[in-house]
């Protein structure tokens, strides 16, 4: 769904957050976001998974569900699972360039 219209695949990458896609019939449809605290020692890592689909329509007019945990072996299991798909997944290629 990277190149659907939507998408925030060309805003992430504007304010140089690194993207990458695996092209494939199959979709990823994993749904969880990892603060894993790297960048600051006052961050405490946390994981966000569920249901939602980022976008406007499911945050206000959806039944979603969202788990927010800093359980820290919960959030060890899914930076290796991040980990994992992102050493799969390829670059992603600029279009018009």
């Amino acid at each position: 769904m990277a190149f659907s219209s939507g998408s925030t695949v060309k805003r992430l990458e504007k304010h140089g957050i690194h993207v990458r896609w695996m092209k494939a019939t199959e979709i990823m449809h994993n749904k969880f976001c990892i603060i894993d605290g790297a960048a600051t020692e006052d961050c405490i890592p946390l994981v966000m998974t569920g249901s939602l689909n980022w976008t406007n329509q499911a945050l206000y007019r959806n039944w979603e569900n969202v788990l927010v945990t800093s359980q820290k072996d919960i959030v060890y299991l899914y930076k290796v699972e991040f980990e994992k798909m992102w050493e799969q997944f390829k670059p992603i290629v600029k279009i018009g360039r």
